[in-house]
C-alpha cells in the first residue's frame, strides 16, 4: 500500500528526472568543472615560480629566489608550504613546514595538492619547485557533500520538489478524474452502505466512496491513483490473490461483468472483511474498448462468520452424535456386565437352584458386588456429565496438599498391603505450608491416580512425589504418581484420558474398571487451570504428573521434607488455652444421651450453665421455664418433635435467641435451607468441639484464656486438659484399624471426664446393637433407622469415627426400605462394635517383652482352662459371653468346611477368628488361627487337620461362663 499521495509521487519522479539531466549535462561537459580550473591555476602558478627561479639560478641569486617563493606563498592562501629542491634532493629554499606537509611522489608526476615543476639551468635540470596545496575536498562523506556537482544536484532536487509539488497541486485540480462525476452523484455514492470504487484502465482508483474509504481508515481523496491490486486481497481459502485473479482485473481484461465474486481484505491480525463483489466494465471510445470498471463491495463478514459458526455447530453436533453413540455402546457393555450377573443369579435363586446355603450366599455376594460395581459406574458417569455440562462446582480456598496426599496414601495403603506392594509419600524439596486450591477435587484426583497405580501394580510399589515447579516457571505444584506396574505402549498414553478407554481390552478383562477415573481427574485438573499428563513404557510402569497452580505464595512458610512427613495437620497454634465464657445458660436438645453428655461436659468446663432436653417438645417447655437462655443447640432429627418444628414454633412465639442446628447433613446449600427455617447457624455431626466452642464464643462473647508464658509444663498440660478439647492427633481422615485389631476412641483417654464418657458408651453401644437386631427381626425399619441415626452421631461424637459411615448407610437403607442391604450392614456394625476397646482395655493388656519368641513346644498343647483376660471386668463380660457362644458355631463351621475341602471358607473363618478372639481377650487363639489362615490360603490342606483339632481343644477348654449370668441388658 502506497503511503504517498499521487501528487507527491509525481513530484518525486520529476525531481529524479531533473537530477538525471543535470548529471548528464555535467558528464558531457556542459557544466564548467570548477575543480579542473583550480588544478590548472595551481599548475600555472607553479610554472611562473619555476620560470623566475630559472632566471635566479642563472644569476646564482639564491636569496632572491627564496624571496620570490615566499612572496608567492604569502599571496596564495591555498599554498601550505613550498620549497626549491636540487636535483640531488637537497632543499635549497623551504617556506613553511614543507618537510611535514610534502609526501614523496613516485616519478615526476604532480597531483591536485602537490605540484612539481622543474628548474633549468641552460639545458641542464638544476632542481624543481615543490608547492603543497590544500586538498580540493575534505576526506570522506564531507568531501562528497562539498563537491559542487553534489551541491547542485541537491539544490535542484529540493527546490524542484517544492516547485513541482505546488505546481502539480494546482494542475491536478483541473485534471482530477473525480471531477468528471458531478458532485450530487458523488454525494449519492457516499450515502451507500456498500463500498464502491471506480478504477481506470490500469486498475488505479479514480473514485472511492466514503463506505470503502472508511474501511481503510483513510479519506476518499487519499485513495486516488492507488492501484487497487496493491491492497492485501485474499481468496476464500485465506491465501493472497494474484493480480490477474482479482475480479475487476478479469473484467478489465475480458470486458465482461463479474458477478458475486468473493474476496477478502485482510487489514490486520484481527481485522478482516469479506466482500461479495460485482464488477461492471466502463466502455469508452469506439470498438467497445474498456476504459475502466465500476466495482461494488458488499460486506458479508458477519454472514460468513454465522456460516462458519453454523458449520462448526454442525461438525460439533455430528461429533457429539458419534461420541454419544460410542458412549451408549460402552455404557451398554459396562452396564450389561454386572446386570447379567444380577439378573442371572437372581433367576437362579428365584427358581430355587441353590443347592445349599453356601451356594446361595455365594450368589448373593455376587449380586451385591455387581450392584456395587454398577453404583460406582453410575456415580462416575454423573461426575463426568456434570463436568461436561459445565456444572461442576469448584472452590478456591487455602488447603494443605501434603496432608491430602498423606491422607490418600494412608487410606489406600490398606489395598497396597493386601497386594504386598509398597505405597509411599515422598516430598521433594521445600513445599509451601498451604496453597490456594480445591481440596475436595485434589483429594479425588489423587485417589483416582493412586488407586489406578495400585490396581495395575503386581510387584514393586507406588510412589507419590510432590514438589514445586522449577524456578523460572509459573508457580505450580507438581505431583507425580509413579508405579512399577504393567505400563502401556507410548501410542496409547494419551488415549487413556478419554472416557471408557483403557490401554487395551485385556486390561479391562484382567483388572476391571470403566476407564472413567482418568477422564474425570483430567477434567478436574483442567478446571483448576492445571493438567494431568502421563508417560509410560510397556512392562516398565507409568508416571502420571499433575500440575496445579498454587496462587500467591508471598508470606507462606516453606516446609522441608522432614517437616512435611511429620508435621501435625493443625494450622492453628497448639492448644494451650481454655475458653472462658460469661455465666450464661445454654440449652442442649438432642435425643442422644451421649451427645448431650459430651456437649454438656465441654460447655460446663468453659463456664456455661447447661440444661438438656431429649426432643423438641421438651425444648419448648425448657424455653418457657427458662427466660434467661442465651443460646440453644438443637438436633434436627428427634422423636416426638423434630428440631425443624421446634425451631419454627419458637420463632413464631417470638424467641429470638440464637439456635444452632446439629445435623449430619453437610451438603452444600443446606446451610441456606437451615437459615430459612429459623436457625442461626449449624454444626455437622459428629460434633467438632473446637468449632462448636469457637462458634459459641462468637455468639456468647467467649474469649480464650492463655496459660502464662512462664507456666510450667505441668500447668500447661492442666490448662489443656481442663479445656476439654476433643481434638484428634491429626486432621487426616480416620483410618480403620487393621481387621480384627482393637478400635480406640480418639478422645483423650488421659482426661478422666472423657474416659468416663467412653467407658459408659461401649456397653451402651452393645445394648443398642441388640435393640437394632431385635428391631430388624421384627422388620421395624423405622426403629432401625432411628437407632442407626443415633449411632451415626453418637459414634463419631465419642471418638469412634469408624461407626459413622456404616451407621449412616444403615439409616439410609432403612429409610428407603432397602432390606437386602440391612443384614450386611448390621454384621459390619456388630463386627466393629465387638472391636471397640474402652480405655480400661489398654490397662488390661499384658506387657510384651521385646524380642520374646513363641515356644514351639507349646504349639499344640492346652494347659489348664482357657479364660479371657477381660472376663474380670463386669462391663465387658457381655461381650466375652456373646463371643463364646458365637465361637462354638464358628468352630463347627470351620470343621464342616474342612470336611468338604472348602479351603476358601476355612480361610475366611480363620481370618475372623484370628482377629476377634484376641480382641475379646482370648489371645491363645491368635497364633493357631493365623497359622490356619495362612495354610488354608496357601492350599496346604494336609496340614489343616492338626490346627483345627488344636483350636477345637482350645474351644472346649474355655472356662464355662453361663450366658444367663450376664447382667441384664437395658433396651435403648
Amino acid at each position: 500500500m502506497n503511503l504517498l499521495s499521487p501528487k507527491a509521487r509525481i513530484s518525486i519522479g520529476l525531481v529524479g528526472l531533473t537530477a538525471t539531466l543535470v548529471l548528464s549535462a555535467s558528464f558531457v561537459g556542459l557544466i564548467p568543472d570548477r575543480g579542473q580550473a583550480v588544478r590548472e591555476g595551481r599548475a600555472s602558478t607553479a610554472e611562473v615560480v619555476a620560470a623566475n627561479s630559472s632566471v635566479f639560478v642563472s644569476q646564482s641569486d639564491i636569496r632572491r629566489m627564496a624571496a620570490n617563493l615566499k612572496f608567492v606563498v604569502t599571496r596564495n592562501d591555498d599554498i601550505l608550504s613550498a620549497a626549491i629542491r636540487r636535483s640531488g634532493g637537497e632543499l635549497m629554499v623551504e617556506i613553511g613546514e614543507h618537510r611535514d606537509y610534502w609526501l614523496p611522489v613516485a616519478g615526476d608526476h604532480s597531483t591536485a595538492s602537490q605540484v612539481r615543476v622543474p628548474i633549468w639551468a641552460g639545458q641542464r635540470k638544476w632542481g624543481e619547485v615543490e608547492l603543497r596545496y590544500r586538498p580540493l575536498a575534505a576526506p570522506g562523506w564531507r568531501g562528497f557533500l562539498d563537491h559542487p556537482l553534489v551541491r547542485l544536484v541537491v539544490f535542484v532536487a529540493v527546490a524542484g520538489f517544492v516547485a513541482f509539488y505546488f505546481y502539480l497541486g494546482r494542475m491536478l485540480k483541473h485534471l482530477d478524474p473525480s471531477k468528471a462525476v458531478p458532485a450530487r452523484v458523488r454525494s449519492a455514492l457516499d450515502t451507500m452502505a456498500e463500498g464502491l470504487l471506480v478504477l481506470d484502465g490500469r486498475g488505479q482508483v479514480a473514485l472511492a466512496n466514503s463506505a470503502f474509504a472508511s474501511m481503510l481508515d483513510k479519506p476518499p481523496d487519499k485513495l486516488l491513483g492507488l492501484a487497487a491490486a496493491s491492497l492485501p486481497w485474499a481468496g476464500t481459502d485465506g491465501q493472497p490473490m494474484a493480480t490477474a485473479e482479482l475480479p475487476w482485473m478479469r473484467a478489465l481484461e475480458s470486458g465482461l461483468a463479474q458477478k458475486n465474486a468473493i474476496v477478502r481484505l485482510q487489514l490486520g491480525p484481527e481485522r478482516r472483511h469479506t466482500f461479495m463483489t460485482n464488477c461492471s466494465p466502463v466502455l469508452t471510445g469506439g470498438g467497445g474498448r474498456t476504459g475502466g470498471v465500476l466495482v461494488s463491495f458488499d460486506d458479508v463478514t458477519q454472514l460468513e462468520e454465522k456460516e462458519e459458526q453454523l458449520r462448526r455447530a454442525r461438525d460439533d453436533a455430528e461429533a457429539a452424535n458419534l461420541a454419544k453413540s460410542a458412549f451408549l455402546a460402552n455404557m451398554s457393555h459396562e452396564i450389561r456386565t454386572p446386570m447379567n450377573a444380577i439378573l442371572g443369579f437372581t433367576e437362579v435363586l428365584k427358581r430355587g437352584y441353590g443347592r445349599n446355603p453356601e451356594d446361595s450366599q455365594h450368589y448373593l455376594d455376587t449380586i451385591h458386588s455387581s450392584g456395587q460395581h454398577l453404583l460406582g459406574l453410575i456415580n462416575d458417569i454423573l461426575d463426568l456429565s456434570k463436568v461436561e455440562a459445565g456444572r461442576m462446582e469448584l472452590e478456591r480456598t487455602d488447603c494443605q496438599p501434603h496432608f491430602i496426599a498423606r491422607e490418600v496414601v494412608q487410606i489406600l495403603g490398606v489395598k497396597a498391603r493386601e497386594k504386598n506392594i509398597s505405597l509411599e509419600f515422598m516430598p521433594q524439596g521445600a513445599l509451601p505450608e498451604q496453597v490456594e486450591s480445591d481440596p475436595t477435587r485434589l483429594r479425588q484426583i489423587l485417589t483416582n491416580l493412586v488407586g489406578n497405580a495400585i490396581k495395575f501394580t503386581e510387584k514393586g510399589g507406588v510412589n507419590v512425589i510432590m514438589k514445586l515447579a522449577p524456578a523460572g516457571r509459573a508457580k505450580a505444584l507438581v505431583i507425580e504418581v509413579t508405579d512399577t506396574g504393567v505400563g502401556m505402549p507410548e501410542d496409547r498414553v494419551e488415549a487413556i484420558f478419554d472416557a471408557f478407554v483403557q490401554a487395551d481390552d485385556s486390561t479391562t478383562r484382567r483388572f476391571g474398571g470403566t476407564g472413567l477415573g482418568l477422564a474425570i481427574s483430567r477434567k478436574f485438573a483442567q478446571a483448576l487451570e492445571g493438567d494431568i499428563v502421563a508417560r509410560s513404557a510397556l512392562g516398565e510402569g507409568s508416571t502420571f504428573t499433575v500440575t496445579l497452580p498454587v496462587g500467591e505464595l508471598a508470606g507462606v512458610r516453606l516446609l522441608q521434607p522432614a517437616e512435611l512427613l511429620t508435621a501435625a495437620p493443625e494450622t492453628e497454634e497448639s492448644v494451650c488455652s481454655r475458653w472462658v465464657f460469661p455465666p450464661k445458660r445454654v440449652l442442649v436438645v438432642d435425643d442422644g444421651h451421649e451427645n448431650r453428655e459430651l456437649v454438656t461436659l465441654v460447655l460446663e468446663e468453659a463456664g456455661l450453665q447447661v440444661q438438656g432436653a431429649e426432643h423438641g417438645q421438651e425444648a419448648l417447655e425448657r424455653v418457657a421455664e427458662t427466660p434467661d437462655l442465651a443460646a440453644i443447640l438443637m438436633d434436627v432429627q428427634m422423636p416426638v418433635m423434630d428440631g425443624f418444628t421446634a425451631t419454627r414454633l419458637l420463632r413464631e412465639q417470638g424467641v429470638e435467641i440464637p439456635i444452632v442446628a446439629l445435623t449430619a447433613n453437610a451438603m452444600k446449600g443446606y446451610e441456606e435451607e437451615l437459615k430459612d427455617k429459623g436457625f442461626s447457624a449449624y454444626m455437622t455431626k459428629p460434633v467438632d468441639i473446637d468449632r462448636l466452642i469457637a462458634l459459641l464464643a462468637g455468639i456468647l462473647g467467649g474469649r480464650p484464656e492463655e496459660a502464662p508464658a512462664n507456666a510450667s509444663v505441668a500447668e500447661r498440660k492442666e490448662v489443656t486438659a481442663n479445656n476439654a478439647v476433643m481434638k484428634p492427633h491429626s486432621t487426616l481422615a480416620p483410618i480403620a484399624s487393621p481387621e480384627g485389631a482393637p478400635i480406640f476412641s480418639r478422645l483423650p483417654a488421659d482426661n478422666p471426664k472423657f474416659r468416663q464418657l467412653v467407658e459408659r458408651f461401649v456397653p451402651r453401644l452393645h445394648e443398642q446393637m441388640e435393640t437394632i437386631r431385635a428391631a430388624w427381626a421384627d422388620r421395624d425399619l423405622g426403629e432401625v433407622a432411628a437407632l442407626a441415626h443415633w449411632l451415626k452421631g453418637a459414634g463419631g461424637t465419642m471418638g469412634f469415627d469408624v461407626l459413622t459411615a456404616p451407621a449412616a448407610e444403615l439409616e439410609q437403607a432403612a429409610k428407603t426400605a432397602r432390606e437386602a442391604d440391612v443384614p450386611a450392614l448390621l454384621e459390619t456394625l456388630e463386627g466393629l462394635a465387638a472391636r471397640l476397646a474402652p480405655p480400661s482395655f489398654v490397662d488390661a493388656l499384658p506387657a510384651v517383652s521385646a524380642g520374646a519368641a513363641p515356644d514351639p513346644a507349646a504349639e499344640f498343647r492346652v494347659v489348664g482352662p482357657v479364660t479371657s483376660r477381660l472376663a474380670g471386668d463386669p462391663r465387658l463380660a457381655p461381650i466375652v459371653a456373646r463371643f463364646v457362644v458365637r465361637l462354638q458355631a464358628q468352630m463347627a463351621a470351620i470343621e464342616k468346611a474342612l470336611s468338604r475341602g472348602d479351603l476358601a471358607e476355612v480361610t475366611s473363618l480363620a481370618h475372623w477368628l484370628k482377629g476377634a478372639a484376641g480382641t475379646v481377650g482370648f489371645d491363645v487363639f491368635t497364633e493357631p488361627a493365623r497359622r490356619l489362615h495362612d495354610e488354608a490360603n496357601a492350599g496346604n490342606g494336609h496340614s489343616l487337620g492338626p490346627l483345627v483339632a488344636h483350636l477345637r481343644r482350645l474351644c472346649d477348654a474355655i472356662e464355662p461362663m453361663p450366658f444367663e449370668e450376664v447382667p441384664e441388658r437395658r433396651a435403648g
